[in-house]
């Protein structure tokens, strides 16, 4: 999730004025069709096409060079399941669908949604809108996975969603959807690792919920109908369940094939790649493939009037974009600067992770990292856009097990964002003329203290301050640090490592320290620690030298 321009420039007034004198810890291109833009970026980093880089392994699981050190999220569920009661041999996780196996946990933040038992493998949604009527009448065929012996499975549903029918192996069960919850009975004990595919008929006209947050450009989460009867959401840390029933946490991440129905006109975008349209009794059927796993709230999703454009990445990577007809050129000017942004990416942190890139355009203010297809808002700098991009590494690519985590996601794309802005600005046509470690000093280190006074430090933020700028800025500067102590070579193979090792997984941060430790052979847990878990700025050394906490 970006944290926009004007946020940015409050954050950075605060910290110029109040002057705080600290001891400084910080110390290929493509082609864009249609409007004919030629980069000029040449990586570092040697980088083949996505589809053949890095670990392939499966959501949970880490690659083969990773450690797996305390509290990391590495698949450990059984490769078999015991005899159901009866003496039957529960079916076992397809082959097909293998890549969505989870390791699942209850979230540390925000436990009402998602269910640790529950690890869904695979969403097949067909979804029609109406956008006359503003309903949504949808069909989830969901593969699940007992993460756990369980005689249950329990969806994240909203209320304004009607359960019309649920199904469990083809047979009708009784599912009571109880507030946000769809409990779905299995009629018997399901053993660990043993799957079922169960089928939820639904329909209801999206509303908002409220978000955990005080940011103020984040006014609800989930899916919303525009004044002209669209329909898009926007569902971090939570919120997808306000459209299709789901698993709805960051640990249980599941592949998706999705078909959307709208009127002739109209599109209907997620993520993944775009498979085609067909035409159904005069509607468009707008059909998408996602073969990477995905995070519930990585979901793209908007209904709406769209059109679509086709542009080229690094190495032929194919980027498809959807605009409102008033918004193209902007749509345009800031898919020019795509193929560089990604080549100035993979310099520093490896092949872009997936076989596809895109962005979805929206007239609100958003600017949300969904997988593959980011949503973002045509009225942002272009450093935004830069942002999320970043995120498909560090957010996407590599998730955090629970919303703790949150640092993960943010500090690692803040730090990228701050790298472009140094060398280009914000608005892509120059830089500051300074040094990076003169940038964090500056315009970042000054502000840490009072972010962690008014939201709690990055690793322990307070839960009703989300994506508040503490988990950007404190964890960059941690991040500026471990750069600064071990140089551009090693800092940027170190985070290309972490990618491709982990790609496809969740991750926290005992896994985090644990892996830096091994690539580096040294220990910077303490220093990692400090500046995760102080009230106030540290003043520890990457090294550990220079104590605890600031005074």
């Amino acid at each position: 999730m970006g944290m926009f321009r004007g946020r940015r420039v409050a954050v950075a007034g605060l910290a110029i004025s109040a002057a705080v004198a600290l001891t400084a810890a910080c110390s290929t291109s493509g082609t864009v069709g249609k409007s004919a833009a030629t980069g000029t970026g040449t990586p570092a980093v040697t980088a083949s096409p996505s589809g053949s880089s890095g670990s392939s392994g499966s959501s949970g699981s880490s690659g083969s060079a990773s450690p797996s050190g305390p509290g990391t999220s590495s698949s450990s569920a059984p490769d078999t399941a015991a005899p159901s009661s009866d003496g039957a041999q529960p079916p076992m996780v397809p082959a097909d669908v293998a890549a969505g196996k989870s390791n699942v946990v209850a979230d540390d933040v925000y436990p009402q949604y998602g269910d640790p038992a529950t690890d869904v493998l695979h969403y097949g949604l067909d979804l029609n809108w109406d956008p006359a009527a503003k309903n949504l009448t949808g069909t989830a065929t969901i593969s699940v996975r007992a993460a756990k012996p369980t005689d249950r499975f329990v969806l994240d549903l909203a209320t304004s969603m009607t359960s019309d029918s649920v199904k469990v192996d083809g047979a009708v069960v009784n599912a009571p959807h109880d507030g946000e919850h769809l409990t779905i009975p299995l009629g018997r004990q399901l053993p660990a690792d043993a799957t079922a595919t169960v089928v939820v008929a639904y329909h209801g006209t999206p509303h908002l919920v409220q978000p955990p947050t005080t940011r103020g450009d984040i006014q609800g989460l989930g899916a919303q109908v525009t004044a002209t009867g669209g329909l898009w959401a926007q569902q971090e840390p939570f919120g997808a369940f306000t459209w299709f029933p789901c698993n709805d946490q960051p640990s249980d991440k599941a592949l998706y094939d999705v078909t959307i129905t709208a009127p002739d006109g109209w599109a209907g975008v997620t993520g993944g790649a775009f498979v085609g349209r067909t035409e159904r009794n005069g509607s468009g059927v707008y059909t998408w493939h996602q073969p990477d796993p995905v995070a519930t709230y990585l979901v793209a999703f908007s209904i709406d009037q769209f059109k679509q454009g086709t542009a080229t990445g690094p190495h032929g990577l194919p980027i498809t974009y959807w605009y409102l007809p008033a918004d193209e050129a902007t749509a345009q000017r800031l898919i020019a600067k795509m193929p560089d942004m990604i080549s100035f990416l993979e310099q520093r942190f490896g092949p872009y992770p997936f076989p596809t890139a895109g962005v979805l355009f929206r007239p609100e203010m958003v600017g949300m990292e969904t997988q593959t297809m980011i949503t973002l808002s045509t009225h942002l700098p272009v450093d935004d856009l830069l942002h999320e991009l970043a995120h498909q590494w560090f957010g996407d690519a590599v998730t955090p097990a629970t919303w703790e985590g949150l640092w993960l996601n943010e500090g690692f794309a803040m730090y990228a964002q701050f790298m472009w802005d140094t060398e280009y600005g914000p608005s892509g046509l120059g830089g500051s003329g300074g040094s990076l470690d003169d940038y964090m000093k500056s315009h970042v280190l000054p502000a840490d203290g009072m972010l962690r006074a008014k939201d709690g430090p990055p690793g322990h933020y307070i839960p009703t301050h989300f994506a508040s700028s503490n988990v950007y800025y404190c964890p960059a500067l941690m991040l500026h640090g471990l750069h600064d102590a071990l140089g551009d070579k090693a800092f940027y193979q170190l985070l290309t490592d972490w990618v491709k090792q982990h790609r496809d997984t969740n991750q926290d941060r005992a896994s985090f320290t644990a892996f830096v430790k091994s690539a580096t052979g040294k220990d910077y847990s303490a220093y990692i620690n400090a500046w995760l878990d102080s009230p106030t700025t540290p003043t520890i050394q990457p090294d550990g030298s220079g104590g605890g906490p600031a005074a």
